[in-house]
């Protein structure tokens, strides 16, 4: 198992990923997901109870990557199949639903450093 960085927050430990969004904080909508969450910059947002589901399916989860340099695949990736430009912030997780050597899966996240 890879390692899983972490932040400490407010005095608390916090699992660390890295979340791609789009200008305008919204989820990718990547493996055509009809779920788009628009985030909140500094504050937690959480899944409702009933749309978490543990483990490897896409569907149950807030996805983000590992590390800052899977990040910028997927930035460089969205940029050009999709046209698409987007922003990758630091982010605190919860909890960890899933996780592999490039991304893994929470029911909730707090960005709160964007990376330039």
């Amino acid at each position: 198992m890879v390692r899983i960085h972490t932040i400490t927050l407010d005095g608390k430990t916090y699992n660390l990923g890295f979340k791609v969004v789009t200008k305008d904080l919204k989820s990718l909508g990547l493996r055509k997901n009809p779920n788009i969450i628009q985030y909140p910059v500094g504050e937690w947002y959480f899944l409702p109870e009933e749309r978490i589901r543990e483990g490897k399916k896409d569907f149950g989860g807030i996805w983000v990557a590992r590390t800052l340099s899977g990040a910028e695949m997927l930035r460089k990736y969205m940029r050009k199949k999709h046209s698409t430009r987007t922003r990758i912030f630091r982010s605190a997780l919860d909890e960890i639903l899933y996780s592999n050597d490039y991304r893994m899966k929470t029911n909730g996240i707090r960005m709160f450093e964007e990376i330039f």
